[in-house]
């Protein structure tokens, strides 16, 4: 990719412009000089000769040629302009419906408003906020991911796409109804050495528009502090999202360990791409989950079941009571 030096770029660094010869202007593009003194006499450049006739560029009419002919200067500085970076236009890979990609091409410019309209127009068309929030942001975030990984994005790219990410998360979460008061109790998290901060994030917003009382802990969370957790928090299900893992015999043991430890009524449902066909037959679980959707119908169902035992112990306290 060349650098980008454009009609828009190069200021105008005093009033009084400087000439440039075809030859600092073809070392500037990296051209020929007969390329250069061709495009001023058929009058793609616009130039002026001196008294001894020879041409003269202003840098008014080097900006104009850029911007007609799309092209960019390689060497600037040869021409006492400032040397500028390539502009990077990420192209994130994806889902092809146009809604997808409208919706990647707007996170990568890190677009909030413009993300947060494709998604509530998925939302009005009749699909849940975590169908909106899978079709649309998972698949960007994939998008990136891989972007990241073959080192096309910047870092600052990578960061401001995770940001948005999340912000479109905490908007959707914000426009659910209240939870119920007596609602089951939902924690869950990532365990250390996974730094990805979506997976759970989504979790939450899954579980709490079908509503459960759901709380993500977050990530990088060490396994012990999932156990003290539910001490503290007393839930109903406890979820587990796993990106990335370290080291597979120490991440079994100390799952198992959580899972051990948990009560007999409690629910551990996992999920996330490192927990792969070799290593879950490994750990301890309740159920696996391979996608927001299936998280939701099988939180559904666990919901209903809980609040109908539920109905039923208060049914038989009010018997043994009357």
């Amino acid at each position: 990719m060349r650098p980008s030096s454009t009609l828009a770029e190069i200021p105008k660094l005093a009033a009084e412009q400087p000439l440039f010869s075809p030859k600092q202007v073809a070392c500037a593009l990296s051209v020929s000089e007969s390329s250069v003194k061709r495009w001023c006499d058929c009058g793609a450049i616009c130039s002026q000769k001196t008294a001894g006739g020879h041409r003269k560029i202003s840098l008014e009419a080097l900006q104009r040629f850029l911007a007609t002919s799309q092209r960019s200067l390689c060497k600037p500085e040869t021409l006492g302009l400032p040397k500028m970076l390539p502009t990077r236009h990420v192209c994130l890979e994806g889902k092809k419906s146009p809604r997808n990609q409208c919706f990647r091409d707007a996170l990568a410019r890190g677009e909030f408003e413009t993300c947060r309209g494709l998604l509530y127009e998925m939302v009005d068309e009749g699909a849940s906020r975590s169908q909106a929030a899978e079709c649309l942001i998972a698949d960007a975030m994939h998008g990136v991911g891989k972007a990241w990984q073959c080192e096309e994005i910047d870092v600052y790219q990578e960061r401001r796409a995770c940001d948005v990410a999340l912000r479109l998360i905490f908007d959707l979460n914000s426009s659910l109804p209240p939870v119920a008061e007596d609602a089951p109790v939902a924690i869950g998290g990532s365990p250390m050495c996974d730094p990805y901060q979506l997976p759970t994030a989504l979790v939450e917003l899954t579980l709490r528009e079908v509503g459960w009382k759901a709380t993500s802990l977050g990530n990088q969370l060490p396994l012990e502090s999932f156990i003290q957790a539910t001490v503290d928090c007393r839930p109903h299900l406890v979820w587990l999202s796993v990106s990335s893992i370290d080291d597979e015999d120490t991440f079994v043991a100390r799952q198992n360990r959580m899972a051990e430890s948990l009560a007999d009524d409690v629910v551990l449902l996992v999920g996330g791409r490192a927990l792969t066909d070799s290593l879950r037959p490994r750990l301890r679980f309740t159920a696996h989950c391979d996608s927001l959707r299936q998280l939701g119908e099988m939180a559904e169902i666990l919901r209903l079941k809980f609040e109908y035992q539920n109905a039923q112990a208060c049914a038989e306290a009010s018997s043994n009571h009357g």
